[in-house]
């Protein structure tokens, strides 16, 4: 639906920019699109000034033709729902050119549920010469009883075309007429300097209606997170990607779904969100959050990087990572997997410098110094669906390990390079803590390599499981990987046949998978 929808999206702007350059028919065009013709980049005062032509009197011939043009109009028949649906994934400027399509969409831009004011670098050109006085007639011309659901928009413009003031009061603007999604970005290409990103005023998000909030690339002070259940009592969803977080707290009753990915976490920061039930804490920077009262959790996604806890991580930051932000990076799409949220196929580092051996070079002298993430395995401990993947020698996750509590409900298990020591240890730990598990994932290193043979012997004392619901084990490694064969003995040990072993190799970055047989 989504991709059908898109389509039509491009194909509309096509047919647009096709009519508004047609040759020789300035007679039979409308004012509006005659203008658009001479010049595509109008002032933004009259891209509206047409937007209700006058009627005059039209020849026979004329209306055959426009009868003709309407019966072959099959779009236009659509009804409004899916309209407003295909508009989408139009910004908003394209979304107001629309009206001169056909008839049937003179007014559909009026009652649209979502604005999209996000302005690429690249779509300069194409946007309103004054873009504030634009989104002002955006709203003013609005339909009176439509209601906007979703409002898109940048905390800035590269250019300056608008300014963080701009952005607050558009969100406001947009909390009156009973918005439920906000998306704020700010800008990549200075994020890591600390300028150019979003900053929030907790005047401006104050809302009885407001369930989902995303934010990227945006500055984060306690007064905002640590009273999301004062300012926005309905929130359900909270979306933070590379957000700088100097909050203390995430307190929040109604939150249901919390995606935190690459965030520069500055202090102990706790969440605490009781009607929590999906989290993915995907590679924070500085300090890993730590969790408490989590109750009511079904899926969790924990993904660490040693690394990123360290000093040395900003010495090694690369710079040309920082282009600038587009929409599909606002939109998160490439980094879900199969599994989960998941990670870049590459590995469980951040993908700014991944040289480091196992552990990523963390002397033991330094685990003291790694942060944060108390009770992270004991928050999890109701889900029934669990993502933990960190390279070998993680600290945290070994050492929230020890005081590990009984997975009961867990059905679905995914573990990292962290659990693959010698001896599998903590592998083992979890299947002895999972009596009801039906489907483990095990993601090895990929580019991990030994030729050296390895004793497929099992120490049966004090390494017993019983998994009697266990009906699939996905082991993904290299072709390379010996501790596969290792892997396969333990299971088989533990009653786990063979055929319930599936092997995934990476070969030439394809991946072949096929039973296990030894």
């Amino acid at each position: 639906m989504a991709r059908t929808s898109r389509l039509i999206a491009r194909f509309l702007c096509l047919v647009f920019n096709f009519r508004s350059g047609a040759a020789g028919a300035e007679h039979s065009t409308p004012p509006l699109l005659q203008d658009l013709r001479r010049n595509p980049y109008l002032p933004v005062s009259h891209l509206f000034d047409a937007m209700h032509p006058k009627v005059t009197k039209r020849s026979s011939a004329s209306r055959r033709r426009e009868r003709g043009v309407r019966e072959a109009d099959r779009l236009s028949t659509l009804p409004d729902a899916l309209l407003h649906h295909i508009m989408l994934f139009l910004k908003a400027w394209e979304v107001v050119r629309t009206c001169v399509l056909a008839r049937r969409w003179r007014h559909l831009w009026t009652s649209v549920p979502c604005l999209d004011l996000r302005v690429r670098e690249d779509e300069h050109t194409n946007t309103p010469e004054d873009f504030p006085e634009f989104v002002r007639l955006l709203f003013l011309h609005r339909e009176a009883s439509a209601r906007l659901d979703t409002l898109r928009l940048r905390s800035s413009n590269v250019d300056g075309a608008h300014d963080e003031e701009d952005a607050r009061l558009w969100i406001r603007t947009a909390i009156k007429l009973g918005a439920r999604v906000i998306h704020l970005v700010g800008h990549r290409r200075d994020w890591f300097r600390g300028s150019g990103l979003a900053q929030l005023e907790h005047a401006s998000l104050v809302s009885s209606h407001l369930k989902i909030l995303k934010l990227s690339y945006a500055l984060l002070r306690g007064n905002i997170l640590e009273q999301l259940s004062s300012y926005l009592p309905s929130l359900e969803e909270l979306e933070l990607k590379d957000c700088f977080i100097s909050a203390c707290e995430i307190s929040s009753a109604s939150l249901k779904i919390l995606v935190m990915f690459k965030c520069d976490i500055f202090v102990n920061l706790s969440v605490a969100a009781p009607n929590l039930v999906l989290l993915r804490c995907i590679s924070p920077i500085a300090h890993a959050p730590s969790f408490q009262n989590m109750r009511s959790l079904v899926t969790g996604t924990i993904i660490l990087y040693d690394y990123a806890f360290t000093d040395s991580f900003y010495k090694d930051f690369s710079k040309d990572e920082l282009c600038e932000t587009t929409d599909e990076d606002d939109d998160n799409q490439r980094y879900k997997t199969r599994h989960g949220f998941g990670v870049p196929p590459e590995g469980y580092g951040l993908g700014y410098n991944d040289d480091y051996n196992y552990g990523s070079d963390i002397d033991s002298d330094d685990d003291n110094k790694i942060e944060g993430g108390r009770n992270i395995l004991q928050s999890l401990s109701n889900a029934t669906s669990l993502e933990l993947l960190a390279d070998a020698g993680e600290v945290i996750l070994n050492r929230e390990l020890k005081s590990c509590p009984s997975f009961s409900n867990l059905k679905m298990l995914s573990l990292g390079e962290w659990c693959m020591d010698a001896e599998f240890n903590a592998l083992i730990f979890f299947l002895q803590h999972s009596p009801n598990l039906e489907k483990l994932f095990l993601e090895l290193k990929l580019n991990f390599n030994t030729r050296k043979p390895l004793d497929s012997g099992v120490k049966p004392k004090g390494r017993s499981f019983a998994c009697k619901h266990l009906w699939m084990v996905n082991i993904k490694c290299s072709e390379d990987d010996a501790r596969v064969h290792k892997l396969a003995h333990l299971f088989r040990a533990n009653g786990i046949p063979d055929e319930k072993i599936f092997v995934s190799y990476l070969r030439d970055k394809k991946i072949t998978e096929f039973w296990w047989e030894d």
